[in-house]
């Protein structure tokens, strides 16, 4: 499958976009700026994106597409339930703590908090349906029969709001977290609740 030119002119302009966001804030950064590193006339960003906004909509869009393929090949490298929730764990959460700068950005810019918070919540719509796949398979297979079919939705929810709070309490607290404590949790948490 080839790629076209218009794909790849906004590849460019998105990972342009993204160091600049991640470097100057989002308020800061113009769409001058943007053009200038992508080495390209203002107009020609104006030919694909509107504007700001829905360059930093199409920035975020591209970051959670990436994290989730990043996530998915490393889960699917395991046959085993427990297995495949470890790693979800220890990658998607790797993949959230990385992008720390740009949440630190958006949390501190009013203007960009409400799109943010939109895409959030999108994807943790789709982590939850991702984690409820898991849990059915293992349920599906004899894996993890402790609980009720019916039941798998709010244990997902409920699993994904731990680890994802657990990252978050460190970023706020600290601004950083610890990678061997996220796998240590991980491997110690994921077998005692789907054991």
């Amino acid at each position: 499958m080839s790629v076209s030119k218009d794909e790849i002119v906004k590849a460019e302009i998105l990972e342009q976009a993204q160091k600049l966001f991640q470097q100057f804030g989002l308020k800061k950064t113009t769409m001058d700026e943007i053009a200038l590193a992508c080495g390209k006339a203002k107009s020609t960003l104006y030919h694909y994106f509107k504007s700001k906004e829905e360059v930093f909509d199409a920035v975020i869009h591209m970051e959670v597409i990436n994290l989730r393929q990043h996530v998915k090949d490393k889960v699917e490298e395991h046959k085993k339930m427990l297995d495949k929730l470890q790693a979800y764990v220890i990658e998607f959460n790797l993949g959230i703590i990385q992008k720390t700068n740009l949440y630190h950005i958006v949390k501190q810019d009013s203007m960009f908090e409400a799109r943010a918070k939109k895409h959030f919540f999108q994807m943790l719509d789709f982590e939850k349906s991702y984690i409820m796949r898991i849990l059915e398979d293992g349920y599906d297979s004899g894996e993890y029969r402790g609980v009720e079919r019916e039941d798998i939705p709010w244990i997902a929810e409920l699993f994904l709001a731990a680890f994802y709070g657990v990252v978050q309490y460190s970023v706020e607290r600290d601004g950083t977290f610890d990678e061997e404590k996220l796998t240590k949790a991980a491997l110690l948490f994921v077998p005692k609740l789907f054991s």
